[in-house]
């Protein structure tokens, strides 16, 4: 209290000196004069300092700027120690895989993975990097469902929950409630105090008062937001897997404007709430349970709501299912339908005749019918004693309609899945009202770690499947011998298409997050005008 009347007394001086003193030249020369003019540039910068002064010397400042900066310091430590294991597991996949693949020497082995390599920013924003598939197996006959894609590490909810904490988690709970706790007593603490009254009996100009107060407070929550985002850049920079480029660092430094005009959101918050209670009490209780509608409950009852009623009914899980069972019973039955008119055998296999006295052995391997996909091997023993020309034909109609009704078992499940988007873009429409929510949304999408970069990952692999398909079928691979024996030759693979996963250039990204960038700056206009013309209007008893 002592500190305030001080800050306070020696603010109306110095604004009562600024008031009469003026400064002019004439002939080169300096001239000060008396007048009553007022200087509004000058009294401005005095209620900044004097606001700026009145929270830094505080103590909530020094346990705020403590609590933010050690809870980012730590969440990002643990989330550069979990970013080196999630790449470990990425380079050593890669490397078994590429060692499996040399020991394929026929086409119908081929089963290439896409792999998703961890992004380095999901160190501050870990988005869907935990949450989704991290490998993705093409199989021609099987169909590329997010549901069946592989995940590496641990799948521990609890563990996956403690790891969800990230510097953007931090800033948006931790420094969203500093900016409330700074903004708060703006105005109502001070008309309790009565020093507002004794401010406001000096010429100073109402709409002067309340700009400086909200640029003081943002000047003092600026450091904590710059150095504990600097902090957290270099303990990340530190660890020998990280490989930022410039791009990242321009995501970085978005997401570190993005971060201030988050926190200029809640203070502003804060600052309207004063305004419009007398009590700082009253204020600070409003404050706080709005801000926990907003970025905690504001999210989740959306996400229930839309769980609970879904504006658009998926098809259920299991009908589709069997309708993708029933679509492999079409296949064998137009596949054998097609062997028994041109042949008038039975079954593939029969198309395998003898050509010296033997006994060979055909072996069928064939996938269990509850699986989404159809895979059909063969292995023929003694080959030499066969002749698989016929063989060959058949092959060369029958995989190539398998891959077809595998690509229709796809669109079923790719129907579904956009369904659910659509309930999830839904949800996403009504939480992106939330600033909390908006700003969650454009930094995952500057950083490249949100949902639609997942899907871009999906999408990628099917169609790195398609890729392989028409390498195949410019090869003749589904008629050639090396497709199921490799007595004659193997399999040429050395031109195979290799996966690749590019992230989205930076103006891309940014594109993305155009939409919830300007609900952040709406809603600090809206904010702003409100406490502005709220303050113009205030009543002083």
């Amino acid at each position: 209290m002592i500190l305030w009347q001080l800050l306070t007394i020696n603010f109306l001086t110095l604004t009562k000196r600024i008031e009469w003193k003026s400064v002019f030249q004439h002939n080169g020369e300096k001239h000060f004069i008396l007048n009553t003019r007022y200087i509004p540039m000058a009294t401005l910068w005095l209620v900044i300092q004097r606001e700026f002064l009145s929270n830094v010397l505080t103590s909530r400042f020094i346990i705020g700027f403590i609590i933010c900066l050690m809870s980012t310091a730590a969440a990002v430590f643990v989330q550069v120690e979990d970013y080196e294991k999630r790449l470990a597991a990425y380079h050593t996949a890669v490397q078994e895989h590429q060692e499996t693949a040399r020991t394929w020497d026929l086409y119908s082995q081929i089963n290439p993975k896409a792999h998703r390599k961890p992004n380095s920013l999901s160190i501050f924003n870990v988005g869907m990097e935990k949450s989704g598939a991290d490998m993705v197996s093409i199989q021609l006959a099987t169909p590329i469902w997010e549901k069946a894609a592989q995940k590496h590490g641990s799948d521990n909810p609890f563990l996956s929950i403690f790891l969800a904490i990230d510097a953007i988690f931090i800033f948006k709970i931790i420094l969203s409630a500093l900016a409330i706790l700074f903004a708060y007593n703006t105005i109502s603490g001070e008309h309790e105090d009565g020093t507002l009254k004794l401010v406001l009996s000096n010429p100073i100009p109402r709409d002067t008062l309340v700009i400086g107060k909200y640029l003081g407070g943002m000047l003092s929550l600026f450091p904590m937001v710059v150095i504990s985002f600097i902090i957290g850049i270099l303990i990340a920079y530190a660890s020998p897997a990280t490989d930022f480029n410039g791009a990242d660092l321009f995501r970085l430094v978005a997401v570190l404007i993005l971060s201030l005009l988050y926190v200029s959101t809640c203070y502003l918050l804060g600052m309207l709430l004063s305004v419009w209670t007398k009590e700082a009490t009253t204020t600070l209780i409003l404050s706080m349970f709005i801000w926990g509608i907003l970025t905690i409950l504001h999210s989740n009852m959306a996400t229930f709501a839309v769980m609970k009623f879904p504006p658009y009914q998926p098809q259920a899980e299991k009908e589709i299912l069997q309708h993708i069972q029933q679509r492999w019973e079409d296949f064998r039955e137009e596949r054998d339908a097609y062997v028994l008119k041109k042949w008038r055998y039975e079954h593939p296999a029969s198309a395998i005749t003898p050509i010296s006295d033997g006994n060979f052995l055909v072996a069928m391997y064939t996938s269990s019918p509850e699986e989404i996909g159809y895979s059909e091997f063969y292995y023929i023993k003694q080959i030499h004693i066969v002749d698989v020309s016929k063989f060959q034909e058949v092959l060369n109609y029958q995989e190539p309609l398998r891959i077809d009704y595998a690509n229709q078992a796809e669109a079923l499940l790719k129907r579904k899945e956009q369904v659910e988007e659509r309930n999830r873009q839904f949800v996403k429409g009504i939480s992106r009202f939330s600033f909390a929510d908006a700003y969650r949304f454009a930094v995952g999408a500057i950083t490249d770690t949100d949902r639609e970069s997942y899907q871009d990952f999906i999408r990628r692999a099917r169609r790195y499947k398609r890729q392989v398909v028409d390498y195949l079928s410019g090869k003749n691979a589904f008629s050639a011998r090396a497709w199921f024996s490799s007595d004659q030759g193997g399999a040429e693979l050395i031109d195979l298409p290799i996966f690749q996963h590019p992230h989205n250039s930076f103006p891309e990204s940014l594109s993305r997050a155009s939409a919830d960038i300007f609900i952040l700056l709406v809603w600090n206009i809206v904010l702003f005008i409100a406490a502005y013309v709220s303050f113009l209007r205030y009543e002083i008893s």
